[in-house]
């Protein structure tokens, strides 16, 4: 009996050996990422960094470019498209899906529960709740950035239209307000802009791929705008303005909707969590009352 554990012991430790010594083998032949003129990693993405680069390793040969295409078009809208790659997403999105599909097994084992139904249906939620965290991250930052721009583009739109009035062409005027104006996304896009005019791309062009890249409607206004006062010869000047004029009267709006909407919000906090301590309070002073009225 004791030989036969021996043997046992022998066997399982060799598989765990050989199971070790491919994983380490295949990590080595995984090339590594070069991130030079990339952003750098969140935290959290740093942790798992090596994991995702080999899922990437793996998965993306075997995308169809209708997928790359479509990822490629979300990292674009969340401003995270010098992060990370499509095909990294999509490697994000494998090593998501294992690391919760893992927690959640592990989770039901740390509870002692039974039932093969049960581990089953924990590591398929798991895995879920893993694939479609990235587009929850990236949904987060989208709608960050969206709020940023927002709030920064009257500024720029002023300081495009004193440069324009001062005698500068659109391209100098974006390149001041680039330099004058608050850091942010709308900063970086503009200096993609001007750096896609720099390289040779006409003007509307890169106007037009700034609209695509953002896909937001004040952005489409404001090239729209400059791409048909370039056509038709309109004056720059007052075309800013109004434009500066209007999203700025839109930003104000959107303020007092947000300011009307927090009331509706504050409700079902209160409703759950304040009013019933407030309740539990004034039950209890009242039980104290009437024990000694004897009532009860």
């Amino acid at each position: 009996m004791t030989f036969l554990l021996i043997v046992l012991s022998v066997c399982a430790g060799g598989c765990i050996g050989l199971v070790i010594w491919s994983v380490y083998g295949f990590m080595r032949e995984v090339p590594l990422a070069d991130r030079h003129f990339q952003d750098p990693l969140p935290f959290g993405l740093r942790m798992i960094w090596p994991l995702v680069n080999a899922a990437t390793f793996v998965i993306g040969p075997r995308l169809t470019p209708d997928k790359l295409e479509r990822a490629h078009r979300e990292l674009q809208t969340a401003g995270q498209d010098f992060v990370l790659s499509p095909e990294q997403l999509y490697g994000l999105r494998v090593v998501g899906a294992t690391l919760v599909a893992l927690f959640m097994w592990l989770l039901v084992g740390l509870l002692k529960a039974h039932g093969l139904m049960l581990y089953i249906g924990a590591v398929g939620l798991g895995a879920v709740l893993g694939w479609f965290y990235p587009n929850l991250w990236l949904g987060e930052r989208r709608n960050k950035r969206r709020r940023q721009v927002i709030k920064d583009l009257p500024v720029y739109l002023d300081f495009i239209t004193m440069a324009v009035e001062a005698g500068l062409n659109v391209t100098g005027g974006i390149e001041q307000a680039t330099q004058k104006g608050p850091p942010g996304p709308l900063a970086q896009e503009f200096t993609r802009l001007l750096r896609d005019v720099r390289s040779g791309l006409p003007r509307s062009e890169a106007l037009s791929r700034m609209s695509e890249r953002m896909d937001m409607p004040q952005i489409s206004s404001f090239t729209g705008t400059l791409i048909q006062a370039d056509r038709v010869g309109a004056s720059l000047g007052d075309t800013l303005r109004a434009q500066a004029s209007q999203r700025r009267e839109e930003r104000f709006l959107r303020a007092e909707k947000l300011a009307l909407e927090a009331p509706v919000k504050m409700m079902l906090p209160l409703v759950m969590f304040f009013f019933p301590l407030i309740f539990l309070m004034l039950g209890y002073f009242i039980f104290l009352r009437m024990q000694e009225e004897g009532i009860l």
